[in-house]
């Protein structure tokens, strides 16, 4: 053994040195791995067998094989489970770099790409490929049978993942030989075990049965031959239902969705669907709820082999006649826990019968869920609950991580052809990009279901056998108040789901009091009975899915039958979570809304708004709104936009207008700045071609553009004054100051507000990325969208030429010249705020003289800095001169600015005219504003 070197596993009683406890840092990678794997340390060995991946990714395939596969021996008997956990998690890794010539570090492909996607040409390494197909796969055998539950599902994972990266032709004889084994019945053996035997024998049956269930469903993806899961897969699975333990047999419910997605409609007929029918019937309760709980997993299934045979109607057919008995005598099972589980997952089995798979649904379906409010990935969620935990449980382990996420404006590629598109879309708040994504993809769905809707024979099955029974769980009474609760919670969180399904034509009757008796509990109890609260998940679930349940009953149902539920239980609700929903939405309720009719309701929106429960409450205090419902202020904020776009400038003017005032004022930073982003919106509809007047003709039009006049006006000189301090002189017309009485983060908010209006000019001239999620969405929806629903309308989209012009003469006559003045603030970072807004401005807004001398003064600074750092790095700084005795050294003009934030020109804000043509240093309150706001900021302009 080496000096220092800690003791071998094998040698446990010595007395540790802190010496033992020390890892080497400076031993070269391989050499730390192989030392420290051995180590007699448990915490040594764990902390490096969780680095044998990215190891094995650094070193390459030959290293790999001759410093890392000769560890693995020991480590697979490890006596700490944890550590045999791990092992099995990074054998896959490990196997993929030793038999795979092109990945990891220097080569074409990282081993996480290659593992994502299956597409990708292997160049197997023909000695690393026999080690894995015989050394690898027999250490995952020993690890599968681990007594450990963790470490044998981690051995599964890792096997079904290793199935997936090896030849087809393999799989059979390396791969498979593992689960069928495991998976062969006591029946078969004539020894007499014992009863801890039998218990570990059934738990690797159910092993078993797990892996097989993901090899099985990997034929989905043509990852496994179809022939393998016929003649090998399918019988062992089939056998293991007949298992005399009942765990075996509810994993093998569990794995048939999985496997007969990968078969036939012939074996669907004749072994699959007789033997999860006979499992219903199981005597053990336990089995009987696991069948209604993989019920959603078997229609599914159903239907992806509908996609595959020439008679997709047939197969409908089976498969309503199978599963559709098989759920109604689980919903009257003699066991409640088989009823209530059943209860659980009807919503979502009733909404399996949607044509899913050929639907836009399929095409928007998240590969894992986000929770971000403004994201659009919830929208399948609010259709079909549990449809990414199902496509996880439908496809293999591998094959779930390919599913990329829902793309967001976060996701754009840097490297671009077209640098200016990609400037102005970095510039723009994802929410904007978001919330477009959200209505395209809700419209899209919606347009399907119009053009192709679901089989009548289903629609007319569930309504005539099932949904009764959905519908009841509304007003369930079981006995526990409890349960009661959670099946109302079950039955709001699949209602959209059910109504996408059975269409705006099965609205009048079971669904619509299913709908107003979640939201009344004592709805349909007669005219004395007082309306009662619902559980409060209820009303979440509800909210957050009323604007999708109006899109789908269409324009009508939800002026007549939707708004007043909204007027009535949501729009003036206590919770934190409701309103949220409920502000966050509105947007896209208004939108079904005739003029009218969006007219009525968008007052009482406002009125709710602009009252004490959000934006009116003026004290600061710990239960008061303004302090803790900054969420909801800031849902306004970005909401706002959405809602300018869709009305009219009178309107506008007179309710919206001191909405977005509220806003802009609000305490929280967050507020504001996605507020500013209403402006460019709000002075477009307050063109003068927006305005709606009785009278027409010349007059009619000077009237409006004199209006239009007024209303901006009013809207910049508020700016002015609240934003950057500074008044317009009724008398000369000017302003009265230069923006120098506001602090510097209004002065960056003022030039914002500038980037706004630039990027919504130049978004309307119809500049578009072409990597733009929204117009991704767009194009992949083209087939389910009308030109109306596609149109370029909303929130930074396609200006009119009269808009547009009103636009640029706001900016290049009204703003922009205010802010054109902040070139010589400061304070850096209004500095920088200003280039960061001169870049973006459109090409005839940016020919004036002043703007040209602003940009040049701007770029001028930011080279100058750029050479400074270039000197500072080759030519370092000589050392301070000596400081006079019991003083320090004064600062040198670049240690002055870094201390700062500021240059020596900082006398630009402590100088100014007095008025008389002389110049007066300022106030002292004046200076210590002026160094309150300076902070610290990089010299950096670029």
């Amino acid at each position: 053994m080496e000096v220092g070197e800690p003791p071998v596993a094998e040698s446990q009683d010595y007395a540790l040195r802190f010496e033992d406890l020390t890892v080497d840092d400076d031993l070269p990678l391989t050499d730390r791995i192989a030392r420290y794997c051995r180590s007699g340390i448990a915490l040594q060995r764990l902390v490096h067998v969780k680095m044998l991946a990215e190891t094995a990714e650094v070193i390459g395939t030959r290293t790999t094989i001759a410093a890392l596969i000769p560890l693995l021996s020991q480590l697979v008997v490890d006596q700490e489970s944890v550590i045999r956990q791990h092992l099995a998690s990074q054998l896959l890794p490990v196997a993929l770099v030793s038999m795979v010539k092109n990945v990891g570090f220097g080569q074409p492909y990282k081993v996480s790409e290659m593992l994502e996607d299956r597409t990708i040409r292997k160049v197997y390494d023909s000695q690393g490929y026999e080690i894995v197909t015989t050394a690898v796969v027999g250490y995952l055998n020993k690890l599968i049978q681990d007594p450990d539950v963790d470490v044998r599902r981690s051995a599964s994972d890792s096997l079904a993942g290793l199935a997936m990266q090896i030849r087809e032709d393999d799989i059979a004889k390396a791969i498979l030989p593992i689960p069928l084994q495991l998976a062969i019945s006591p029946k078969a053996s004539k020894r007499q075990l014992t009863p801890e035997q039998e218990s570990h024998m059934e738990e690797l049956r159910i092993t078993a049965a797990n892996l097989l269930a993901e090899l099985g469903g990997a034929a989905e993806k043509d990852a496994v031959p179809v022939n393998v899961v016929r003649e090998s897969i399918l019988p062992a699975v089939l056998s293991l239902c007949d298992d005399p333990g009942f765990r075996a047999r509810r994993a093998a419910a569990q794995a048939l969705p999985r496997v007969l997605a990968g078969t036939t409609m012939g074996d669907a007929k004749s072994t699959v669907l007789p033997a999860f029918e006979a499992l219903s019937k199981d005597e053990v309760y336990r089995v009987r709820k696991s069948t209604g709980e993989c019920l959603v997993d078997m229609s599914r299934s159903m239907m992806i082999i509908a996609a595959k045979e020439r008679d997709p109607a047939a197969v409908n057919t089976l498969r309503r006649k199978s599963l559709i008995p098989i759920a109604e005598s689980l919903l009257v099972d003699p066991n409640k826990f088989v009823r209530h589980g059943m209860m659980q997952f009807l919503g979502p089995f009733l909404a399996s019968f949607y044509p899913f798979v050929d639907s836009a649904l399929y095409t928007i379906l998240p590969g894992s869920s986000e929770s971000d409010g403004s994201n659009h990935s919830g929208i399948v969620a609010q259709f079909f609950p549990h449809a990414s935990s199902m496509v996880s449980r439908l496809n293999s382990s591998a094959a779930a991580t390919t599913s990329a996420p829902t793309p967001t404006l976060a996701s754009i590629n840097a490297e671009t052809e077209t640098p200016l598109i990609k400037e102005l879309q970095k510039a723009l708040p994802q929410f904007i990009g978001a919330s477009r994504s959200s209505t395209v993809s809700l419209k899209a769905v919606v347009s399907h279901r119009q053009k192709y809707r679901p089989d009548p024979e289903d629609i007319k099955a569930i309504v005539g056998r099932l949904l009764h029974h959905f519908t009841g769980l509304a007003k369930v009474i079981t006995g526990d108040e409890n349960t009661d609760a959670e099946m109302r919670v079950y039955c709001a969180y699949s209602y959209p789901a059910v109504v996408l399904l059975l269409g705006p034509e099965n609205w009048e009757g079971q669904l619509k009091e299913c709908f107003k008796t979640l939201l009344n509990p004592n709805y349909g109890l007669g005219e004395k009975a007082e309306p009662a609260i619902p559980p409060l998940p209820v009303k979440r679930c509800l909210a957050s899915s009323l604007h999708t349940v109006a899109h789908i009953l269409g324009p009508q149902i939800a002026a007549f039958d939707i708004m007043p539920i909204f007027r009535d239980f949501f729009l003036r609700d206590t919770d934190e979570s409701v309103r949220l929903n409920m502000i966050r939405n509105f947007p896209t309720l208004l939108s079904l809304l005739d003029p009218t009719t969006r007219q009525q309701y968008l007052i009482l929106w406002c009125e709710m708004i602009r009252g004490d429960e959000v934006l009116g409450a003026m004290k600061r205090s710990a239960t008061n709104p303004l302090v803790l419902n900054w969420r909801q202020r800031n849902c306004v904020s970005r909401s706002i936009a959405d809602i300018l776009a869709m009305m009219d400038a009178a309107f506008v003017h007179t309710y919206l207008w001191p909405v977005v005032k509220l806003v802009l004022n609000d305490s929280i930073s967050l507020v504001r700045d996605d507020a500013i982003w209403a402006i460019p919106i709000l002075l477009k509809a307050l063109c003068s071609e927006n305005l709606v007047m009785d009278t027409a003709g010349g007059d009619a039009m000077r009237s409006k553009e004199r209006w239009s006049a007024a209303a901006c006006q009013e809207v910049i000189s508020w700016l002015w004054e609240s934003i950057l301090k500074m008044t317009l002189s009724k008398s000369t017309g000017k302003l009265t100051s230069n923006g120098r009485n506001s602090n510097f983060s209004q002065r960056q908010l003022y030039c914002q507000i500038c980037t706004a209006l630039a990027l919504a000019i130049q978004f309307g001239d119809g500049l578009k990325d072409p990597d733009d999620p929204v117009s991704e969405l767009e194009n992949k929806f083209s087939a389910h969208l009308s030109a109306q629903d596609i149109a370029e309308y909303g929130p930074y989209r396609k200006l009119s030429d009269s808009e547009r012009s009103h636009l640029v003469r706001l900016l290049a006559n009204d703003m922009l010249p205010v802010a054109i003045d902040f070139k010589d603030d400061g304070v850096t970072n209004v500095r920088l705020s200003l280039r960061k807004t001169l870049r973006l401005m459109p090409h005839d807004v940016a020919q004036t003289p002043a703007f040209q001398e602003a940009t040049n003064v701007l770029e001028e600074e930011v080279q100058t800095w750029e050479s400074f750092e270039g000197m500072q790095q080759n030519n370092p700084p000589a050392p301070p001169a000596q400081a006079q005795k019991g003083r320090p050294a004064a600062p040198t003009q670049q240690q002055e600015y870094h201390q700062n934030g500021v240059s020596n020109d900082k006398t630009r804000e402590d100088v100014h005219d007095d008025g008389k043509g002389g110049k007066k240093k300022s106030s002292k309150g004046r200076r210590k504003e002026h160094s309150s706001e300076t902070g610290v900021v990089t010299h950096n302009l670029a």
